[in-house]
């Protein structure tokens, strides 16, 4: 059985180190990135995609929790990304898609481990993080993957139905939409 929690309501858990660690592997594990100059750059590249999150919107940071209380995968995200001029600074391609964010305002990452996807828990924690953006009067959220990554299919089914490819330096990033 798998629980869903927010990330503010595992205060103990945290603070004894037994969730962070599960998510840090999970977020690296489903990196297309792997290799790093040095560790500062390493740091920063979470700090960018996860930390920053756990941070600023805690509760909009939720962990997906096996029976023996380990880690198989999180959803974090803002709710209104454009209240936020660091990210633009951290993910210079939003400029490109800003124009977007009226209608998409917020904003997710997600990843679950290996063993535990096709099983149903990207769309479970994609529920939760949407039921509660929505319920803050969110009208939208968008994510930014690869044209050719193998989630597009996932957030497709999930009712992710606005799409944009935008270039950006020598890549294609697409952008996705749901209307919530």
């Amino acid at each position: 059985m798998i629980q869903v929690k927010s990330l503010q309501n595992l205060g103990p858990m945290l603070e004894k180190g037994r969730i962070w660690p599960g998510i840090e592997n999970i977020f690296f594990e489903s990196s297309v990135k792997k290799k790093f100059e040095s560790p500062e750059e390493r740091a920063a590249f979470k700090f960018k995609y996860l930390d920053w999150y756990a941070k600023n919107h805690s509760g909009c940071f939720f962990v997906a929790l096996d029976q023996d209380q380990k880690v198989q995968g999180y959803i974090c995200g803002t709710p209104n990304t454009s209240l936020h001029p660091e990210l633009f600074e951290m993910h210079p391609w939003f400029q490109k898609t800003s124009h977007l964010f009226t209608s998409f305002p917020a904003h997710l990452h997600i990843n679950c481990a290996e063993k535990a996807r096709g099983l149903g828990l990207g769309s479970t924690l994609l529920n939760v993080f949407e039921n509660t953006i929505h319920s803050q009067g969110i009208i939208g959220v968008h994510l930014v993957t690869s044209p050719d990554s193998r989630n597009v299919g996932f957030y497709e089914k999930n009712g992710y139905k606005f799409s944009q490819t935008v270039e950006w330096k020598t890549a294609s990033l697409l952008f996705m939409g749901k209307t919530l």
